[in-house]
């Protein structure tokens, strides 16, 4: 039951608090689209919405009517933040560990081979 009424209350708050609430209003696109559909039957959906959101609208005098479409008039008043403490207190504790040296073995010259000997062309010995 609290995930459910946390859930409504962060569907209430993104539609107030974000351009969301603009999908309420579909239902008075659909409306508009049926009265535009009445007084021209040739009219299609696309042309209906190129009509009203990317192109110039025909002189039908509706324009109250346009402006309550669906992002037509997008404001968003405020904006805020929202923190939610959590239920149990965190504890981070500091992990003692010791320093740990590591003693490298010193190579000698001794050891390393002469790359003029061990080369694949040398001069010829006498």
């Amino acid at each position: 039951m609290k995930t459910r009424g946390v859930y409504i209350l962060f569907l209430f708050f993104i539609l107030q608090h974000t351009a969301l609430n603009q999908l309420l209003k579909l239902p008075t696109l659909v409306e508009h689209y049926l009265e535009h559909q009445q007084r021209n039957h040739q009219l299609g959906v696309t042309d209906f919405l190129c009509m009203h959101y990317w192109g110039t609208d025909e002189d039908d005098d509706d324009e109250e009517r346009d402006r309550q479409l669906p992002f037509k008039n997008v404001d968003i008043h405020s904006f805020h933040y929202s923190f939610v403490p959590l239920a149990k207190a965190v504890a981070v504790k500091r992990q003692e560990y010791d320093c740990v040296t590591i003693h490298y073995p010193v190579f000698k010259d001794n050891y390393l081979p002469e790359p003029a000997l061990s080369a694949l062309f040398r001069p010829p010995r006498a």
